[in-house]
């Protein structure tokens, strides 16, 4: 839950930022609302690789536990005000008409819908007049509804009959027709059994857990959900190390350091040093409310294990074979962060049985000006594994604000993940794409975090052999110095690393962040919020199929719209919103399952001692003509 900030605009609206006006002139790509015009050239060279990209692999095993979620499971939540939430309960599967789709869809399209000619094209690509469909629709787990941790930081993972959606500190399922809430189980109760009681108890009384990612694997019909563990330290005056001091302490990627942390002056060793390690869980059958095969790993080097400090951001990717982790690391000494990985044997952890794991650590890519940063493993589960390639991608961050711009991915490809894992790193050209700044959000002088350039997630698409992946960059749409965060995604073709098509959504006087892709057969859809002086923070679902135009995306709607600004007090001026978004597959249909956050119609001060809340929303997307709510 950590990130680059970028910083917040001005009282005029326009962005304070550290690159000149000449860089700036870079960022002024056209268009806005549903097309993504003007890319800078389109780059798609693979400038170098090499094989010397971590160090590792470390072979390591663990073994488990099995646990029923159903034994777990608990409904008790905060007290709230009756009242105020009174109006708010969850209405599943509430039809909207044509009429309210198309006011959504124009709240997205915003100030610069496309052209005449632009509007011809699109017919030609879609003469059927194809549209983003909302489907079935209905809350998830809101924040009257956990224990009060903001922000969501929502997942989903979804089969035929039901949906896990996780966020911090819970993980629910829901059935998938009705959308009723079956269970909730707190994060820490699933690994609890694997997770010994330190010297001194834990600080906060249980386990630290956070940070969920939850993946359905459609080719074996098993859920899995990974998250980090915190175990706090305790300094030598007794007091508390917390993940704030850590992230605080370190040399983070984007910030513009330019004093090298090994320099720092050492320091007493802490009596309990702050530690993380990687938990996971898969379900042992298709009914996640079932048994589960539970573990918990450290990040390890060639000395063993390697997590003194904060273990922070996993993500979570699988192939046919083997499950991947990684998490960007905070060291407690202060040193640099550095990102590391792990493959896992897949057939075994579904079996429940012991498994081995071979470690990476220190991630890097070959260019000296850039740092990688929350690398993404792909969702990719029929190919890879021992007989393929499973693929990896990031943005990457400056070393300095000398350079805020970049202009590269990093693509990484592992080979034989389960006997004798290799990791070989590329460089993909892109188009220069840089952080973006805070976002502006109604009635509030207090911004949201878009959480900077770091990709959101990673998709594989099997029919067409494409990675697809998105993060959030700063774009001057009018050309007058003002700077906004917008989307950039990407497909990239995985036999040639190189770039298929790239473009830039979103619209002046409005930001665009949190994109969350899915790609499957011919449709590729982006669940992103939005903010902006006059719109309250919103859930939007935007898209496009496989025969339209190049370069851009076909429709959008939006979800649900923000009712109220978002300050959940605590006296800060930038909120998190959270981390990222969630997005699944329907093996039935082939349709999108997504889940994210928006701002209800409560408004408590910043001052009160309860938090403003959140809600979140699960809706079925589709470009199918014939797909209707109703069906």
């Amino acid at each position: 839950m950590t990130g680059e900030n970028s910083n917040k605009d001005g009282e005029d609206g326009a962005a304070k930022n550290p690159w000149t006006l000449d860089r700036r002139t870079v960022l002024q790509l056209g268009g806005a609302g549903i097309a993504s015009f003007g890319m800078l050239g389109m780059s798609s060279n693979v400038v170098s690789a090499t094989t010397n990209c971590a160090d590792g692999p470390f072979e390591r095993a663990y073994s488990g536990e099995t646990i029923s979620l159903s034994e777990l499971s608990s409904d008790e939540t905060p007290d709230t005000d009756d009242t105020a939430n009174a109006s708010l309960s969850s209405s599943p599967l509430n039809p909207l008409s044509e009429d309210e789709r198309e006011s959504r869809r124009a709240a997205v399209r915003g100030q610069r819908p496309p052209t005449d000619a632009q509007q011809a094209d699109m017919e030609v690509q879609r003469p059927n007049g194809d549209r983003l469909r909302v489907g079935a629709e209905y809350d998830g787990v809101n924040a009257e509804g956990t224990r009060g941790g903001v922000p969501s930081d929502s997942q989903i993972a979804t089969n035929e009959e039901k949906h896990i959606h996780a966020l911090n500190r819970q993980v629910a399922v829901f059935d998938k027709e009705s959308g009723e809430q079956q269970l909730k189980v707190q994060l820490e109760d699933i690994w609890e059994s694997v997770i010994p009681e330190p010297d001194g108890g834990f600080v906060s009384g249980s386990p630290f857990v956070f940070d969920p990612r939850a993946r359905y694997d459609r080719n074996e019909d098993r859920f899995i959900i990974a998250a980090v563990q915190f175990q706090q330290g305790i300094a030598e005056d007794g007091s508390v190390i917390d993940r704030e001091e850590i992230e605080e302490g370190a040399d983070k990627p984007g910030l513009g350091e330019d004093e090298d942390a090994s320099t720092a002056e050492e320091s007493t060793p802490d009596p309990r040093p702050p530690k993380g390690y990687f938990v996971v869980a898969v379900s042992a059958t298709d009914d996640p409310t079932g048994e589960w095969h539970v573990y918990r790993l450290p990040p390890e080097n060639a000395d063993g294990p390697d997590n003194l400090g904060l273990v922070d951001y996993p993500t979570l990717g699988l192939d046919r074979d083997a499950i991947y982790l990684t998490q960007n690391f905070f060291p407690n000494d202060g040193s640099d962060v550095r990102v590391s990985m792990v493959t896992l044997d897949k057939e075994a952890m579904y079996d429940g049985e012991a498994i081995t794991a071979h470690h990476f650590d220190n991630l890097d890519n070959p260019t000296d000006d850039y740092l990688d940063f929350t690398v993404q493993p792909a969702l990719q589960p029929f190919s890879g594994g021992s007989d393929g390639t499973y693929y990896m991608v990031n943005s990457v961050f400056p070393k300095t604000q000398e350079t805020p711009l970049a202009s590269t991915l990093t693509f990484w490809e592992v080979t034989d993940p389960i006997d004798d894992p290799s990791l070989e790193c590329f460089i993909v050209e892109v188009d220069p794409y840089t952080s973006p700044p805070n976002a502006r959000q109604p009635d509030s002088d207090t911004f949201i975090d878009p959480v900077g350039r770091r990709l959101m997630n990673a998709d594989y698409n099997a029919e067409t052999g494409s990675l697809w992946t998105a993060h959030a960059t700063a774009i001057d749409w009018s050309g007058d110095g003002t700077l906004v965060s917008a989307i950039r995604w990407y497909e990239i073709d995985t036999e040639s690393r190189s770039l298929v098509q790239s473009g830039i959504y979103g619209e002046p006087g409005h930001s665009y962040f949190l994109p969350t892709i899915g790609s499957n057969d011919d449709t590729t859809i982006i669940a992103h919020n939005v903010s902006g002086p006059n719109t309250f923070p919103r859930m939007d679902v935007a898209g496009r199929t496989e025969g339209f135009v190049q370069n851009q995306l076909e429709d959008a709607v939006v979800i649900e719209a923000g009712k109220s600004r978002y300050d959940y007090g605590e006296g800060m001026d930038v909120m998190r919103w959270g981390d990222y978004n969630g997005i699944s597959v329907d093996p039935q249909t082939g349709h999108f399952w997504t889940v994210s956050q928006y701002s209800p119609d409560i408004n408590i001060p910043p001052e009160a001692e309860r938090r403003d809340p959140y809600h979140t929303r699960i809706a079925e997307v589709s470009f199918d003509w014939w797909f209707d709510h109703d069906q």
